[in-house]
């Protein structure tokens, strides 16, 4: 049986020098926890973001790049050219459309909608927000789930 590796981290330092002493294995394990916080983000947007023709919705991409090197990345977009406007305006009506109906039209509903309470602004940066507030444990307990503690390898 191979040494195992023992993952004791109390902060962002801890899991800084965790990754130097185990670089291989734990860079890969980091760019996979990353890559599936990245995911259940996405998911979680697709239920906040506006919906009326379902362009914004389906324009919705999740890339990664580098996810085996020590400087991961993980992109979430929308890809319209009004995903920004919609994002950032607070002001903008996001009501649900009418039974019956293709698409919204004029002002129904109850005004704008504040973030993570429905489909409105702020759809990717409140799930963000949500991963994150609970960093490092949470990110900690997804290296785990991707980092074999034994082989000391992902």
């Amino acid at each position: 049986m191979a040494k195992g590796v023992r993952i004791d981290i109390q902060g962002m330092q801890e899991l800084r020098d965790a990754i130097e002493a185990n670089s291989a294995g734990m860079e890969r394990a980091l760019g996979k926890a990353l890559f599936s916080a990245a995911k259940d983000i996405a998911k979680d947007s697709q239920n906040l973001v506006p919906f009326d023709t379902g362009d914004l919705a389906g324009s919705m991409s999740v890339n990664a790049e580098r996810l085996s090197s020590s400087t991961p990345e993980v992109e979430i977009a929308y890809g319209t050219a009004y995903a920004l406007v919609q994002h950032e305006r607070l002001d903008y009506w996001h009501p649900p459309k009418p039974p019956g109906k293709s698409v919204v039209g004029g002002r129904q509903g109850s005004g704008p909608v504040a973030p993570g309470s429905g489909r409105g602004p702020k759809y990717l940066e409140f799930p963000f927000a949500q991963e994150t507030s609970q960093y490092p444990p949470k990110l900690l307990e997804r290296i785990r789930a991707h980092y074999n503690i034994e082989k000391g390898n992902s």
